[in-house]
Formats: C-alpha cells, structure tokens, sequence
C-alpha cells in the first residue's frame, strides 16, 4: 500500500512539474508574443480601421483579365490576413477571437486564439512554408501551442488535413486556370505574397 502511494505521488509530482513548465513557457510566450514587429492580428485597431479599405476582389479581377502573359499579383501581410480570418472563421466550429500572422521570407505562422462556449483554448499556430523553388506548392510541417511545437506523433492526423487543403485549394485555382492563367510561382516574402501567373 505505501509502496503504491509513494509510486501515485511521484507520478503526480513529476505531472505537476512538467504541467508547471509548460503553463510557464506558454506564459512567458504569451507576454512577448505582441511585441514582435512582425506580427499583425485582426483585433489591432489598425488593422480594423485599415480592413473597410482592403479591395482584393478588383486586384484579383485585373490579375486575372490581364492580357500580358506573365502577370503579378502582390498581397500585403493585412490582406493575407483578412482572407485567412474569413477562411477559418468559415470552416471552424470554434468561435474564433483572434487571428494573427508572423511573417518572415519562406516561412509565415498563423495563429488562432478560440473559445469553446465557456472554455478559453491557448494560441495554436501553424507554419506555412515555401521553398526556394519556384513552385506554387505550399505547405505546413509544424504546429504549436504558443511557441511549443506539437510532438510530430500529434501533428501527423492534423498536418495531413492542412496539407491535403492548402493542395486542394492550389489545385483547384490552377486548374480553373483563372480564366485561362497559371499560377507559375507563390513568394513568401517578409511583408508581402506575390503570385506570379501567366498563359
């Protein structure tokens, strides 16, 4: 019986322990998190000011109604965020309080704050990532809980569901062509997105 107590006690207080550490780092995390410089989040006042005057439609109606045969088409990081809000807001049975981007050349993570009815849920993220090459492929291979990654074991089911969307939906452009245009090249650059089209 004391050997069993001992055993149930040492099990609790190393989950109390790593539990602590965990509650800690996502903490420290969360007080940094909006002092990045390269961070935008659509309940920053500007971004909402800024939001009324985002007119994507008339860029994408240009882009794709242009008679020249390579073509750009440049989205700011605010803009990328607007269609990423309207996305996950669209799909997601969570309610979703905020959404922001951190974005760097190659690599730009999403982050989503949501609400379970009564239970607030930590900041999960997501990476998206686009080699050198260039390709329109993008994808993710990480997802965090603040700034801690997920253990691959975890991720897998997820990661394949995000991949398998964020294909679909490359797939489904391309080959509606955009009234006859290919999407040649996708940049992730620090501010900006910049897809390349062309016959």
């Amino acid at each position: 019986m004391k050997k069993g107590l001992k055993i149930f006690l040492g099990v609790l207080v190393i989950f109390l322990l790593v539990g602590g550490y965990f509650v800690v780092r996502y903490s420290l995390w969360h007080k940094d998190f909006f002092t990045n410089e390269n961070i935008t989040c659509t309940n920053d006042e500007k971004f909402v000011i800024e939001e009324k005057e985002i007119n994507i439609g008339d860029r994408i109606k240009n882009f794709v109604l242009s008679d020249l045969f390579s073509e750009f088409v440049t989205f700011s990081r605010k803009e990328m965020l607007y269609l990423l809000k309207d996305s996950i807001s669209g799909v997601s049975s969570l309610e979703i309080q905020d959404v922001c981007l951190v974005s760097d050349k190659g690599v730009w993570k999403v982050y989503a704050h949501s609400k379970v009815t009564f239970l607030q849920l930590p900041w999960i993220g997501i990476d998206i990532v686009k080699d050198n090459r260039e390709t329109a492929e993008l994808y993710s291979k990480r997802i965090y809980i603040g700034d801690m990654k997920v253990p691959d074991v975890l991720a897998r089911g997820p990661l394949e569901k995000i991949n398998k969307g964020i294909s679909d939906a490359l797939i489904l452009v391309t080959e509606n062509g955009f009234l006859g245009k290919t999407i040649e090249n996708i940049d992730l650059l620090k501010d900006t997105v910049v897809i390349k089209g062309g016959f």
